[in-house]
């Protein structure tokens, strides 16, 4: 059973969270996307080309309850499998 000192935010809280970090902190694609293994749910922050290097410091996990993997995939990798989706 998993314990939290603070109650996990949900799908929503952490998506908007992250995109804002990433917008305020970085001019380079990246997507944050849920995905799960044997641990359970968490969630990924890609980038392309590269990660950046302050990342680490500003993404740690757990980030609002939730496990967090910074990845790195090639340019155009993002746009091809993650394309953006306009909110109606």
């Amino acid at each position: 059973m998993e314990t939290y000192k603070h109650k996990k935010a949900t799908k929503a809280e952490i998506d908007d969270a992250l995109n804002e970090l990433c917008i305020m902190n970085w001019d380079t694609e990246f997507r944050v996307v849920f995905q799960s293994d044997d641990m359970g749910e968490h969630v990924v922050v890609a980038f392309e080309g590269e990660v950046p290097e302050d990342s680490k410091d500003k993404i740690r996990t757990p980030y609002l309850g939730w496990r967090v993997i910074r990845m790195v995939v090639p340019v155009g990798y993002l746009a091809a499998f993650y394309p953006l989706v306009e909110k109606q």
